[in-house]
């Protein structure tokens, strides 16, 4: 087991308890809260590494909490989960001082890499919201593949991979091709197929 200690803050019991259940193995979970009153409350008692923050919760949205949970403890990573796949709210949770976002569809794999990726400061944009496809393509340009290699390994044209960059770089906010690559680098995406 990792010693990063994790606090969990959502307003779904099930959801908490699938999420104690799932990372209890590899990190300790030091509470859970059902708001961000409680939630606040828990981290100025225990100081948990990372905070896993429900961006809907009853007694305040979870985005305008975020500055309050790290005023409250400022060493911590907060990661808010979320059922919103819309790239605006990735951009706004990051401008709001978290570490990124993590959409509740997303497989295991793709949390426990975030969470480290927090801790280790390599997370500065979420990748939540992509098409299968364009996660691939971004996982292989992180490999540092071209887009004839790409285009290759995919079974598709280099004009169908330029076109998933187009789109790559619209929805994460980056303006250049080496931006896109460079984030793509830094979050270290696995190709599903």
């Amino acid at each position: 087991m990792s010693g990063m200690r994790i606090a969990i803050v959502d307003d779904h019991a099930l959801v908490r308890a699938g999420l104690i259940k799932l990372l209890s193995a590899r990190y300790e979970i030091v509470g859970e809260a059902a708001d961000a009153g409680t939630g606040l409350e828990l981290v100025r008692r225990t100081a948990p590494d990372i905070v896993l923050l429900d961006l809907s919760l009853p007694d305040r949205d979870g985005l305008s909490a975020i500055p309050d949970f790290l005023s409250a403890s400022p060493e911590i990573r907060i990661l808010v989960l979320t059922m919103y796949d819309e790239p605006e709210y990735a951009v706004a949770v990051v401008a709001a001082g978290a570490a990124g976002l993590v959409s509740k569809s997303a497989p295991a794999k793709e949390l426990y890499a975030a969470i480290e990726a927090a801790m280790s400061g390599n997370l500065d944009r979420p990748s939540f919201g992509l098409t299968p496809r364009e996660r691939d393509v971004l996982a292989l340009l992180g490999e540092g593949k071209r887009d004839g290699e790409i285009a290759s390994v995919l079974g598709i044209s280099p004009r169908t991979v330029a076109n998933h960059c187009a789109r790559l770089m619209e929805k994460l906010g980056i303006h250049t091709r080496a931006g896109l690559i460079a984030h793509a680098r830094r979050i270290r995406l696995e190709p599903q197929d």
